[in-house]
């Protein structure tokens, strides 16, 4: 093995070492599960407010995205609660928000959900927190 060869294993070996080390926990992304109720003919869904700040997206896009779907009209009351004005299954309303995730908030390059969406002028970017890449996506 030449100099240069050892001189590269070496420098390897301590990039290696500078590397954080990768946590199982934490490379399993879980998110809270939609808590979604029908009171007379309004849906509910209770912890919204705290699903969007997992996802990291604001509240009124994620609601603006939903509703707009749904084609219904909606709130979010003070509790963080999304008020829809219409019956929905959870079925519907889960299939609408994966939906979300999979085309506003997971990365296409690594499919890490450790992401944030960014306004560029008049583009929307999803910036990767894992990777660093940078998709444009359509605008809500």
């Amino acid at each position: 093995m030449s100099e240069r060869d050892k001189l590269y294993h070496v420098l390897l070996d301590r990039l290696y070492a500078k590397l954080p080390k990768k946590d199982l926990a934490s490379e399993t992304q879980t998110l809270p599960t939609l808590s979604i109720i029908n009171v007379g003919n309004t849906t509910i869904i209770r912890n919204f407010s705290e699903y969007c700040d997992r996802i990291r997206r604001e509240d009124k896009i994620c609601m603006r995205y939903l509703l707009k779907e749904l084609a219904a009209a909606g709130s979010i009351s003070e509790n963080g609660q999304l008020m829809i004005q219409g019956k929905f299954s959870n079925a519907i309303v889960n299939t609408f928000m994966d939906r979300f995730l999979k085309t506003y908030v997971q990365c296409s390059t690594c499919k890490s959900l450790d992401t944030v969406l960014v306004k560029d002028k008049k583009i929307w970017y999803i910036q990767c927190l894992a990777c660093g890449a940078k998709n444009p996506v359509k605008p809500l």
